[in-house]
C-alpha cells in the first residue's frame, strides 16, 4: 500500500511544486501589471488636475491685473502678497506641490510665488515650447523653490494679445504611495524619457534620460515584460507608454530576483517538507496500526466468544476510534440488549404470574362468596313475584335489577368483556343506588368509544360506587355523576366524575401513594387500588388510573387505557336511568 499509494503521490506533488513556481512567475508579472495599471490611473488623473490647474491660474482676472497694473509704491505689492496666495485666488488640488508665475516685466517686485523671466529661463527649450502655443506643456524641471526634479505643467499668461508671463504648477512623487507595492521593488517614472520619480533604482535617479538604456522605446504603448533585467535592474520588470498631448509618459516597475527566488524557495521548502513529513507520517501510521491491529482483533475474538457462551460480564477497555472499536461498541449494546430482553422478559413473566395469581385469588373470593347461586337467584325470584303479585311494581323491578346485578358479579371470570356490558353492568348498579337515593343523586354515561372495545371486567363499577361512598353520598341533594369513555390520541379515557366534597392536596397525595406501592393495608380504597394494579399489569406501566380533586368541588377518577385499533367511531350514548 505504501508503495502503489505514497510514490505516486510524492510523484504528483513534485509535479504540483514545479506548476506552482511557474504559476507564482506568473502571478509575479500580473501583480506587476496590476500595479503598473493603477500608476497609469494616478498619471492620467495627475495630468487632468494639472492641466486645470495651470489654466484657472493663467486665467485668473485677480492674477492678471495685479501683473498688468501700475503700482505706485512698492506698499501695493506688500499689501497684494499680503491678502492673496496663489492657491487661495485658485483651488489647487492637494497632488500640487507648488504653484508659481514667471513675470515677464522688470519694474516689478517679486516674491517666492511671482518670480523674473530672466534670460536663461526665457530662452529655455522647455519654456520656448510653452509660449509657443496656447494649451499647457508638460516637462521634468528643477522645482526651484524644493530644487528638487518634478513633474511640471506650464501654462502662457495673455493679457489680451500680449503675454505677460507663464504659470507653472509642479507636482511631488508622494501620489505613488496611493499604490502600494513591495519595499524592495524598483519604481521608476519617466516624461519623454526623462525620470521624475525613481525608488528603489540605484543606478537610475530624477533626472536621467531613459534613451541611453536599451530598453527605452518612445513609440510603444501598452505593456512590456522582461524576465532579465529592467534599465539595469536585474529582476522580473513591466513598462507601459502612456501618450497624450503632454509626451509620453514611461512606467516601470521592476520585482527583484531576491523577491521571487524567496517565494519560490519558500514553496519549494514547504511543498518538499510537507511530502517528507507524509513519508514519515505514513511509515509510522503503517507500523503501528501492524503492531496494535492483531491484539485488538484477537482480543475481540475472544470476548465475542465469553458472550456466545453466555458470559455478560466481560469488560472493555478499547480506547480506540476505528471500526474495531465500532464493533467493541456493537458487542456492548448487543450485551446490554440482550440482558434488558432478558430482564423484560422475566419482569413479563413475573407480571404474568402475579396477575394470575391476582385473578385466581379474586376467583377464590367470588366463589367462597356464592351460596347456592340458584338458590339465591330462586330465593330473589320468589321475593320479586311476591311484590309483583301485590301489586308493588317498583320493589319487583328493584329486585330484579339486584339479581341481574348479582348474577353479573357471580358470573366473573378472567379475561376481557365488551365496553357494551361493562357499561350496561355499571349502569344496573346506578339504578339501584337510585332507587336508593331518589332525586339526591343525577348520572349519565356517554362513550364515544366502540361498544365492542374490549375491557377488563369490574373496572367502572368500583369507581362508580366510590363517587357514591367518598363523594356524593353526604350531600343532600344536587348529586352528580358523570361517565365519559372518549379516545385521547393513543389512549381510552374513562372518567368517573362527582361533584361531592372532593380531596385536599394532603389526602390526594396519601391517596395516590397508595395506588403507587399497592398499598391496601389500611383497608381503605381497596377498590381503586386493586383496579389500578389489574390496569397495569394486563396493559404496562403507562395505563393505569389518574386521580383530580378540589376539596368541596368534586373529584374526577381517569382510567388510561391502550386504544385498540378499530377502523372507526361510534358514538354510543346510554339514556339516564
Amino acid at each position: 500500500m505504501f508503495l502503489i499509494v505514497m510514490l505516486p503521490t510524492f510523484a504528483a506533488s513534485v509535479f504540483l511544486l514545479v506548476g506552482m513556481r511557474n504559476i507564482i512567475r506568473d502571478k509575479s508579472f500580473e501583480t506587476a501589471e496590476s500595479k503598473v495599471e493603477s500608476y497609469g490611473y494616478w498619471v492620467n488623473e495627475i495630468m487632468l488636475l494639472g492641466d486645470q490647474t495651470a489654466k484657472n491660474v493663467a486665467a485668473n482676472k485677480t492674477i492678471i491685473d495685479f501683473i498688468t497694473a501700475e503700482h505706485d509704491d512698492n506698499s501695493d505689492y506688500y499689501r497684494f502678497y499680503a491678502e492673496n496666495k496663489i492657491e487661495d485666488l485658485v483651488s489647487t488640488p492637494s497632488q500640487a506641490e507648488n504653484v508659481y508665475i514667471y513675470v515677464n516685466r522688470r519694474d516689478f517686485l517679486y516674491n517666492e510665488e511671482f518670480r523674473r523671466l530672466d534670460e536663461e529661463i526665457k530662452y529655455a527649450p522647455w519654456y520656448e515650447s510653452a509660449m509657443a502655443g496656447s494649451s499647457p506643456v508638460w516637462n521634468v524641471l528643477v522645482d526651484p523653490v524644493t530644487e528638487k526634479y518634478r513633474l511640471t505643467c506650464t501654462c502662457p499668461i495673455y493679457s489680451g494679445e500680449e503675454n505677460i508671463g507663464a504659470a507653472i504648477v509642479t507636482f511631488s512623487d508622494e501620489w505613488t504611495e496611493n499604490v502600494s507595492i513591495d519595499s524592495s521593488a524598483s519604481l521608476i517614472l519617466a516624461l519623454d524619457g526623462r525620470v521624475y520619480c525613481s525608488s528603489n533604482a540605484p543606478n537610475i535617479k530624477a533626472g536621467d534620460d531613459l534613451s541611453d538604456y536599451a530598453e527605452y522605446s518612445d513609440g510603444e504603448t501598452g505593456f512590456v515584460t522582461y524576465d532579465k533585467a529592467l534599465y539595469g535592474i536585474k529582476g522580473y520588470g513591466v513598462t507601459r507608454n502612456l501618450k497624450n498631448t503632454g509626451g509620453v509618459y514611461q512606467i516601470a516597475l521592476v520585482l527583484p530576483d531576491s523577491t521571487i527566488s524567496y517565494e519560490l524557495d519558500k514553496m519549494s521548502v514547504i511543498y518538499g517538507s510537507y511530502c517528507g513529513l507524509m513519508v514519515v507520517l505514513s511509515l509510522l501510521t503503517i507500523l503501528l496500526f501492524t503492531n496494535t491491529f492483531s491484539s485488538r482483533i484477537k482480543n475481540l475474538s475472544e470476548k465475542m466468544h465469553k458472550v456466545a457462551d453466555g458470559d455478560f460480564s466481560v469488560t472493555f477497555n478499547d480506547n480506540g476510534s476505528d471500526e474495531i472499536s465500532q464493533l467493541y461498541g456493537d458487542l456492548s449494546l448487543m450485551i446490554s440488549n440482550m440482558q434488558k430482553l432478558i430482564n423484560d422478559n422475566y419482569a413479563t413473566k413475573l407480571q404474568s404470574e402475579a396477575f394470575k395469581l391476582n385473578q385466581m385469588e379474586a376467583e377464590f373470593k367470588a366463589l367462597s362468596s356464592q351460596i347456592n347461586p340458584h338458590f339465591l337467584y330462586n330465593t330473589l325470584e320468589t321475593i320479586r313475584m311476591k311484590a309483583y303479585v301485590n301489586n308493588d311494581k317498583e320493589t319487583a323491578a328493584l329486585v330484579k335489577k339486584l339479581g341481574k346485578f348479582m348474577r353479573r358479579c357471580l358470573e366473573f371470570k378472567d379475561g376481557e368483556v365488551t365496553l357494551q356490558s361493562e357499561l350496561e353492568f355499571t349502569k344496573s348498579y346506578l339504578e339501584l343506588q337510585g332507587a336508593r337515593f331518589g332525586d339526591r343523586i343525577t348520572y349519565h354515561i356517554y362513550s364515544e368509544v366502540s361498544g365492542d372495545y374490549m375491557i377488563l371486567p369490574l373496572l367502572i363499577q368500583p369507581l362508580v360506587e366510590n363517587a357514591f361512598v367518598h363523594g356524593v353520598e353526604a350531600s343532600k341533594g344536587g348529586g352528580k355523576i358523570d361517565i365519559k369513555v372518549y379516545y385521547h390520541n393513543d389512549f381510552v379515557y374513562v372518567d368517573v366524575t362527582d361533584n361531592g366534597q372532593g380531596m385536599n392536596d394532603e389526602k390526594l397525595a396519601e391517596l395516590e401513594y397508595k395506588l403507587e406501592v399497592s398499598d391496601t393495608s389500611s383497608g381503605k380504597s381497596i377498590g381503586l387500588t386493586n383496579v389500578h394494579k389489574r390496569i397495569r399489569m394486563y396493559h404496562g406501566d403507562q395505563y393505569g388510573m389518574r386521580i383530580e380533586s378540589e376539596e368541596g368541588k368534586g373529584t374526577t377518577i381517569r382510567l388510561v387505557l391502550p386504544r385498540a385499533p378499530k377502523s372507526g367511531l361510534a358514538v354510543n350514548e346510554l339514556p339516564k336511568g
